[in-house]
């Protein structure tokens, strides 16, 4: 760009003169200077390139959706809910859950194809007061729930590198797992920042990955099972005492239910980068809802995969690493120990990847509306045709997240409250929904969700909130139960000062970039 070319993060186009010659007002200093029609056509907002098809945008839904739950959580879910029949159950309901969900976003997102996801959902179903959902929502994402996330994920990935490269699933250092994970995410951010095609390319490969190892997964069960006779034998033994042991407190359920809800978050990831997806209309129902069935159907059958190979004691004793103790019995240890570790980092990795693209849109959405300061960074789009600095700044607080935390419960407490705020902004934006069905019938509607898919979705948002308030039937640990929650709520709350003085007194929304970019529109 010419030294002398008008940027829109500089000045703002004002009216011809009398003598029809056009105007710039450099925004610092208030003067103004000529410019020529050239200048002008160079005055362009800037904007993200339509790179994802179909196919690439299934792969990041489904690159968000599978990461280290599959693998890790069938036992703490068994331990909650103290069955093997209950546990499948939980797994299906989980799947139907999602799939309501997933069904509601795909109104919101097809009647307002916008990248930004709740931002922009929240802002058009509750208007008043101004941009106050909507910015409440961006602050938890940006600064709670998407950096803790992709900290666990991080984390995870240097676990099982570490697990490969001892042949052990624990005794190792923590730091050592927590330097990997930070490597994680720098590495991620450079190939998104500066490598974008490659990056697209990459995510769709691990996510390949992904699901060949869940398909691995599933036919040993399957094969094992049947071919072999005293594992076909014991198996027969097992099934009809699936359900002995089941628990009936609620609160076990809520736990359980928290971590299968873990395992499916991601089919609302391409609503965040919707305006980089070709033909948006129709490949978002498409690759959302694809991706997510599929998904589905593999999480539930990698289960009953895990119950016909290894006994539920077996499970328990496991931890966190189901996968690697089910590959150990079908293929030996050195498999188990020293292979399956390695492809099952990478498909965490991928799931970092995919999740430090969607927590970038997000920033430069967020920075673009003005609800962060130094929008004029947040909110560009480097020459590498990516939102470097949103990365950059969704790389930092990854990184903090990964760091910060004293070893021990205070790293889960913080997933936790990220998880907490998630299911609050999700039943918020799908009650607006039913809103914009009475207050906006003007909106063209391309998809329209079912009823009873809002109901189920509003419904176990709703407990999500509210169950984690009630005492379970034990407590462990030194962090009491309520602790989560309430700092979520804390954090809203404190959310709603910084609103209040970036979009009320500071006039955030007025001077920001889509501000300036509208009027020279």
């Amino acid at each position: 760009m010419r030294q002398n070319d008008i940027q829109l993060h500089e000045y703002r186009i004002l009216e011809p003169d009398s003598n029809g010659h056009d105007f710039a007002q450099d925004r610092r200093s208030g003067s103004s200077r000529l410019v020529s029609s050239q200048d002008l056509a160079t005055a362009r907002p800037e904007e993200l390139e339509r790179r994802l098809g179909l196919w690439s945008g299934m792969a990041i839904v489904i690159g968000t959706i599978i990461g280290s739950g599959i693998f890790s959580t069938p036992s703490l879910i068994l331990d909650a809910v103290g069955s093997a029949g209950m546990s499948v159950v939980v797994w299906v309901l989980g799947a139907a859950v999602s799939i309501c969900g997933c069904i509601a976003y795909m109104e919101l997102g097809t009647m307002l194809p916008r990248s930004g996801g709740e931002k922009e959902y929240l802002d058009t179903a509750y208007p008043r007061p101004r941009a106050l959902l909507s910015f409440l929502f961006c602050l938890s994402s940006i600064f709670v729930c998407s950096p803790s996330a992709l900290a666990a994920d991080s984390v995870v990935t240097g676990t099982f590198f570490v697990y490969a490269a001892t042949g052990r699933a624990s005794g190792h250092s923590e730091w050592v797992q927590r330097l990997i994970g930070v490597a994680v995410a720098v590495v991620c951010t450079l190939m998104h920042g500066f490598f974008v095609r490659g990056a697209i390319r990459v995510q769709s490969a691990l996510t390949a990955v992904k699901v060949l190892l869940l398909l691995l997964i599933v036919s040993v069960g399957l094969v094992v099972a049947l071919a072999h006779r005293d594992s076909a034998a014991a198996t027969s033994q097992r099934l009809p005492h699936a359900f002995a042991g089941t628990s009936t407190h609620p609160s076990a359920y809520s736990s359980a239910l928290f971590k299968v809800f873990f395992a499916y978050s991601g089919y609302t990831a391409l609503n965040y980068s919707i305006d980089e997806l070709r033909d948006p209309i129709r490949n978002l129902p498409r690759a959302a809802l694809g991706g997510l069935f599929g998904t589905a159907v593999l999480y539930v059958l990698s289960n009953v995969a895990y119950f016909l190979i290894l006994d539920p004691e077996a499970i328990r004793s496991s931890s966190t690493a189901v996968a690697g103790v089910f590959f150990s019995k079908a293929f030996g240890e050195a498999v188990g120990q020293r292979v399956v570790p390695v492809f099952i980092g990478l498909a965490t990795l991928g799931n970092v990847m995919c999740g430090m693209f969607s927590a970038s849109r997000v920033i430069f959405e967020a920075a673009r509306e003005g609800y962060l300061p130094l929008d004029r960074y947040l909110g560009s789009v480097s020459g590498f045709q990516s939102p470097l600095w949103a990365l950059a700044m969704s790389c930092v607080l990854t990184v903090l997240f990964i760091v910060a935390p004293p070893p021990g419960e205070a790293y889960g407490f913080l997933i936790d409250i990220g998880g907490y705020s998630l299911w609050l902004f999700y039943g918020l934006s799908v009650a607006g929904l039913l809103v914009l069905r009475h207050t906006r019938r003007d909106l063209v509607r391309p998809f329209r969700a079912w009823n009873a898919a809002n109901g189920v979705t509003i419904a176990s948002a709703l407990f999500m909130c509210i169950v984690p308030f009630i005492k379970p039937e034990s407590e462990d640990g030194a962090i009491p139960y309520w602790a989560a929650p309430t700092s979520a709520v804390s954090f809203v709350a404190l959310s709603g000062l910084l609103w209040y003085v970036q979009i009320v007194l500071r006039r955030g929304i007025e001077l920001s970039y889509n501000a300036r970019n509208q009027e020279f529109k």
